[in-house]
């Protein structure tokens, strides 16, 4: 930070605060939540992924043992309004829809009915009672088939940027109108976004090009898979109208939003609690309709009530992340220079709009596309499709596809031009002298120091004699293989690149108070779930103040008392945001109380400084006030304390980020597959990274290390499969397997903490590894595969299926 630490909590590797209760049970999750009379919801879902209801029978299921209610959605249309998701982007259509399915049901597992009982298992015996006739419809799976015309099957056709895309402008029947099967009135061919942007001379490049070279890829479908799913409890008092919501949220403001616009609820009596959070990776910043009807419930029966998702549904309804395309070309010279870059990006958005809307996921993939890479040229087009599929959810770094995208592709340019794949990394990045630089993509990048985490890759790598214990292996049959990635993480980016997204950038608040005995509350809008921001923001405090870790609580997640925000915690954000807030509100206390300790000790300002929970002159200890002492006289006597003295012992401050930025890191992947089975064994891997001066660097290494291993899982491991006809495949871990520490290997880190003269320097870790984990491990595994005598590998995740078709099978 640009002011030193007056005790030195900054930048060491600090204990954890929360570790004391999560490491020995004492957490307080939603469901520890249990106030008295309480009910239990089991909402029913919809078996098909596409069908239109006829009717609901639930009179077998409201007679039978301990239920209370059953509802569907005819019975809260009154209560509920329908939800909206809309955000002002140009040329985005945005869907609304019930929270309980009245009509159609678009997705395999949308809720229809809500069974409210004694206990969970009461509510779910009878939701087997109720019948509902449904007539099914055909379903769309694939952005391909959700794109075709009735009777045409989805062809690959040249679109609008020069290149293919299996979703482009299919032939229409006589009429010129969209005749297949169509999910949301009002939307064509089922795009509900279309965006196309072009700047630079990208014709020129591509025609000066000594190559083009073409890629594509699909990322697959992954769950977030946290290890406590979605859940609620909410109460209402009908004395004084308040409803309180207690919610495994990111977010508890925006919730509040969400859910006070559906039913009506003025927000002034409807107060959101966010209690400890096991895990989320973006599934819950959006709220979803559970949250709303949980809320309408317990408002209707005046009764509180919960539900606590099962792993079933969290897999099959919960939403999902990825399930991106991108159909990239790049224009390159003999010197392996890319010139420019055309992109078709496409995003299988599910049935539903949530938050953040698909369309702000693909104006992140589109503007973060170039990287930091010198790229004069670049020429894009992005679309969100809606299918019979779960809605497309945030997931850790959602737009991950643009890195591994352009990683890859730049392997294969060094592959075709028989360079190395570092060369050509080395020639394209942008040099520190060369920014800020326009980005052809619509965003300046300032202060990257990607090249540079690279050379120190690149030194490590050689030092280490990678290619020679490369050649070694290889000489003895084995299948070996290296790769790297650079990124950059907006976290949490510029004005400028959230323009480019059309995105608002924002700032955020923070309140820190002094209490009558000296001790500190901070209050801020950030709703942790494993960042550690009790910990690194109670270390910022207490430095400030010069007083211990322990005397500084924190206080999140309620929205009664915390700084309003619509964004909570998300996009790697707080880092800057959260930090820079409540460090200009330490220091506005930090003023205040040196103002009063010069007043009591009779000296200037400037002469006191803060000491071991205290205030002195500076030099002389025994002229020393305590911060007891302060805060009592400010709070109970102060009519004793020094005239014109400001003793309101809080002070509130905003922090805009001074222009923000980008961490950056380069990830080494080193893998060795087994011939005969496909399996793939990560053998080593180093990450050197930049975000800045850390605040702790213990947990900066524990985020780094695991989005990283989130990246590596979700593409050896992770996938969401659908039938064709809208079935979703995996509703258990059996299915859908989660790398455990066997597959795992030990990450090296190597921090480049380059100086910063912000107010807060520090930049966000969180999504970085789930972001270049991913490109690295499939360039190692190409390398790997090819120089066994197969091909690239053609789709992922990198099952040990697809590995032994890209080598031609075992044994071969």
């Amino acid at each position: 930070m640009s002011t030193p630490a007056a005790s030195g909590l900054v930048g060491t590797r600090t204990l954890r605060k929360e570790d004391a209760r999560f490491l020995t049970g004492r957490g307080r999750y939603v469901d520890d939540i249990n106030p008295r009379g309480l009910l239990h919801i089991h909402f029913l879902r919809s078996p098909h992924a596409h069908a239109a209801i006829r009717a609901i029978a639930t009179s077998a299921a409201r007679e039978a043992s301990g239920v209370f209610a059953v509802l569907t959605g005819a019975d809260l249309a009154d209560e509920v309004g329908e939800l909206d998701f809309s955000v002002p982007l140009p040329g985005l259509v945005t869907p609304v829809y019930p929270a309980l399915a009245s009509d159609r049901v678009r997705y395999q597992g949308e809720p229809v009915a809500a069974v409210v009982a004694s206990t969970r298992a009461l509510a779910e015996d009878a939701a087997e009672m109720i019948d509902v006739d449904y007539e099914p419809l055909p379903a769309v799976v694939t952005v391909a088939d959700a794109t075709a015309r009735r009777g045409e099957r989805a062809l690959a056709v040249r679109g609008t940027l020069g290149f293919e895309s299996p979703a482009g402008t299919l032939a229409s029947d006589d009429a010129g109108q969209a005749t297949g099967v169509q999910l949301h009135a009002g939307v064509e061919t089922n795009t509900t976004y279309t965006h196309e942007m072009e700047r630079g001379d990208v014709e020129g490049a591509f025609a000066r090009a000594y190559r083009v070279v073409s890629d594509t890829i699909d990322l697959h479908r992954w769950a977030s898979a946290p290890m406590e799913p979605r859940g609620g409890v909410a109460e209402y008092d009908a004395a004084t109208q308040v409803l309180t919501y207690h919610a495994s949220c990111q977010s508890p403001h925006l919730t509040r939003f969400v859910v006070s616009t559906a039913l009506g609820h003025p927000q002034h009596l409807l107060r959101v609690l966010g209690p400890d959070i096991g895990g989320s990776f973006g599934l819950k910043w959006s709220p979803y309709r559970e949250d709303v009807l949980i809320c309408a419930i317990a408002r209707r029966l005046q009764r509180p009530v919960k539900w606590i998702e099962d792993r079933r549904e969290n897999l099959t309804a919960a939403g999902h992340g990825r399930d991106h395309r991108i159909d990239l070309e790049l224009a390159v010279s003999a010197e392996g220079e890319i010139l420019g870059m055309r992109a078709d990006i496409v995003i299988n958005a599910g049935a539903y709009p949530v938050m953040p809307s698909a369309a702000v996921t693909c104006g992140l993939i589109r503007t973060l596309l170039p990287g930091p890479y010198r790229i004069a040229a670049f020429a894009a087009r992005s679309r969100v499709v809606v299918t019979n599929t779960a809605p497309h959810v945030s997931l850790r770094g959602p737009w991950a596809i643009e890195t591994l995208a352009r990683e890859r592709a730049i392997d294969l340019v060094a592959r075709e031009l028989g360079m190395s794949p570092a060369d050509v990394r080395e020639r394209n990045l942008l040099t520190a002298a060369e920014q800020p630089y326009e980005v052809a993509s619509g965003h300046v990048l300032a202060g990257s120091t990607a090249r540079e985490t690279f050379v120190r890759a690149r030194e490590r790598v050689h030092a280490a004699g990678v290619q020679q214990a490369v050649e070694r292996a290889r000489a003895e049959s084995r299948i070996v293989g290296f790769g790297m990635a650079v990124n950059i993480e907006p976290a949490p980016a510029t004005p400028s690149f959230f323009d480019a997204v059309g995105f608002p950038f924002g700032g955020e608040s923070a309140r820190v108070r002094m209490e009558p005995d000296g001790h500190v509350t901070v209050f801020t809008a950030q709703m942790p779930h494993g960042q550690s921001h009790e910990t690194t923001i109670s270390q910022l405090v207490a430095d400030t103040l010069a007083m211990p870790l322990a005397d500084v609580r924190f206080v999140a997640g309620d929205t009664q008392v915390t700084p309003f925000n619509m964004i909570g915690t998300g996009g790697s954000r707080a880092a800057t945001f959260a930090n820079g807030a409540a460090l200009l509100a330490a220091r506005g206390l930090r003023a205040k109380l040196i103002a009063i300790a010069a007043g009591m000790l009779d000296c200037a300002d400037d002469a006191i400084e803060l000491v071991a929970a205290g205030a002195q002159r500076r030099g002389n200890p025994e002229a020393r006030v305590r911060f007891g002492d302060i805060a009592m006289g400010a709070y109970m006597a102060p009519s004793v304390m020094p005239a014109d003295a400001d003793l309101n012992l809080e002070a509130m401050a905003t922090y805009d980020g001074e222009g923000g930025g980008f961490s950056q890191s380069t990830h080494c992947c080193w893998v060795e597959v087994d011939r005969e089975t496909g399996q793939v064994s990560v053998t080593r891997y180093l990450v050197v990274e930049d975000c800045g001066p850390m605040i702790n660097p213990a947990v900066v290494e524990g985020q780094v290390r695991g989005a990283t291993a989130m990246g590596l899982s979700g593409m050896l491991l992770e996938r969401i499969p659908y039938a064709d006809g809208g079935a979703c495949l995996a509703d258990s871990f059996f299915e859908y397997p989660v790398a455990t520490a066997v597959e795992i290997p030990d990450i090296e880190i190597e921090h480049l903490e380059s100086a910063s003269a912000l107010i807060m320097g520090a930049r966000g870790v969180g999504e970085g590894g789930a972001i270049a984990a991913p490109a690295a491990l499939v360039n190692a595994l190409d390398d790997a595969i090819i120089a066994a005598g197969g091909r690239r590998i053609a789709r992922t995740p990198c099952t040990a299926t697809q590995v032994l078709e890209a080598l031609g099978g075992p044994g071969e």
